[in-house]
């Protein structure tokens, strides 16, 4: 399980390189970056929003859930395989059904013609 106490040894393991409270790993394929901020009162997990990642929800980024390390760590193995920035999201969210309630998945992938290709 990954949590708070050995998300450094597996981002070290991911290839992940640190400069002081920031450890970050370059895909040169996309001209990009993940992130992640050890930074006391920060600590954030920053994704390539501004290569078009979509984060919908902000909760995804931080340290105060176990599942958010699961979740950047598949991202960053999604984007080893080749999977472009642009064609990913994270916790997008759609109606289901006739009621108020609706879906949500940790992340969701598209092709190159913008379909849903699969859903973690």
């Amino acid at each position: 399980m990954i949590t708070k106490n050995n998300f450094k040894q597996v981002l070290e393991k991911l290839g992940f390189t640190q400069k002081d409270n920031i450890y970050s790993k370059s895909f040169n394929e996309f001209n990009t970056q993940l992130k992640v901020d050890f930074t006391k009162n920060k600590e954030k997990l920053i994704y390539p929003e501004s290569d078009g990642l979509i984060v919908h929800d902000k909760t995804t980024s931080n340290f105060t859930s176990a599942e958010n390390f699961v979740v950047f760590e598949c991202v960053c193995k999604l984007l080893n395989q080749g999977y472009n920035p642009k064609h990913i999201e994270l916790e997008p969210k759609w109606q289901v059904g006739h009621g108020a309630s609706g879906g949500k998945a940790d992340i969701l992938i598209k092709d190159n013609d913008n379909k849903t290709l699969l859903i973690i």
